[in-house]
């Protein structure tokens, strides 16, 4: 049994599933409250499996919305989908939706790539993309290694937001946020990490090294780590990983107070990084290089811009010394001063 919250434009969508899994939808076609439905009406249907609501259909605004369906969840059992035709993956309204536990979302606006999403919400697993891998048993958590370090600083700064994004997927975006963090905290500052993607990276990195939330965060190594930014404390930065970048750039990229934005700058792979710069015209981006060749510098400096960063490889995720000249000119402009070794040893 299917129920159906839709307005008159998308009101014939779903009579394909009949033909392909047999199953009939109730339609209710028109402009609703989504809270009053839920409160006054969905007892009458509380005996259907499914729930569809179409996005275009309702009054509330995102947050009433996600409001909405958590009183649905608490109330009902029936298993919610949610038509928003071309949300993208880094909109906020999607990540609130999984954030409020709902999973099934079709997103996709080309009409054979939308059914294929609803029937894909209709199987019994669900969709599964926007899903963390369930929880197997723990096996002994891995203690992250850290490595001291030469100098400390003092930072001037609150929340400074700094948003590091690829021009394009596997590019090393997530490594370079880590490691910048660990820096930070290594020397002297407070940082946090911030997943602001959904490639998963974080649900699997906490898996093997953090063991129980500490409020709305998990710690690792002095780091603290967010889902959202619902933060529990302030931080001087706040690094958050966009993964890879959007067209036009996503708000948490857009609105960072130092963006970064990371290529695998071979010479096969400019175009990618040329066409992401495109994306950020209007913007102030500090490129990054990423394990670029030494004999080449000079080629991508010509072909990308003549102050682009070169990132060395790291391969300690929670490394506090990778990349360390490159992470203080990114951060020197919050520096107040070294920490001498007298004021260091009487910190610790």
């Amino acid at each position: 049994m299917l129920l159906y919250l839709t307005g008159k434009d998308s009101v014939n969508l779903l009579d394909f599933v009949e033909d392909k899994i047999g199953i009939i939808p109730k339609k209710m076609t028109g402009k609703f409250s989504l809270m009053q439905f839920v409160v006054r009406d969905m007892r009458n249907y509380a005996h259907m499996q499914y729930f569809v609501i179409d996005r275009t259909a309702i009054n509330e605004d995102e947050v009433g919305f996600v409001e909405a369906v958590n009183s649905f969840r608490t109330m009902f059992s029936a298993r919610i989908i949610v038509i928003c035709e071309g949300c993208s993956e880094h909109d906020t309204f999607l990540r609130q939706l999984i954030m409020a536990g709902v999973t099934d979302i079709v997103t996709a606006t080309d009409i054979k790539e939308i059914q294929a999403e609803i029937l894909e919400c209709l199987s019994q697993e669900g969709m599964q993309r926007y899903k963390v891998p369930a929880q197997k048993p723990q096996p002994p958590t891995i203690i992250a290694k850290s490595t001291p370090v030469s100098e400390r600083y003092v930072f001037n700064c609150k929340d400074i937001r700094i948003a590091i994004a690829g021009c394009q997927r596997r590019v090393g975006v997530t490594t370079t946020a880590v490691n910048l963090a660990h820096w930070i905290q290594a020397h002297g500052g407070t940082a946090c990490y911030l997943e602001s993607n959904l490639n998963k990276h974080l649900a699997y990195i906490i898996k093997l090294y953090a063991v129980q939330p500490e409020g709305n965060h998990y710690t690792i190594g002095g780091v603290d780590y967010y889902f959202t930014n619902e933060f529990d404390r302030p931080y001087n930065f706040i690094i958050t990983d966009c993964g890879e970048l959007d067209e036009p750039p996503q708000a948490s990229f857009a609105e960072a107070d130092l963006r970064l934005l990371c290529g695998s700058a071979m010479p096969y792979e400019l175009v990618h990084m040329q066409n992401a710069m495109n994306r950020c015209k209007g913007m102030t981006v500090q490129t990054l290089g990423m394990y670029v060749p030494l004999d080449i510098w000079e080629l991508i400096q010509q072909a990308i811009s003549n102050d682009i960063l070169f990132v060395d490889p790291s391969h300690e995720l929670f490394d506090g010394n990778a990349n360390g000249n490159l992470n203080r000119k990114l951060v020197s402009n919050y520096i107040t001063r070294t920490i001498d070794g007298i004021e260091a040893v009487q910190e610790l």
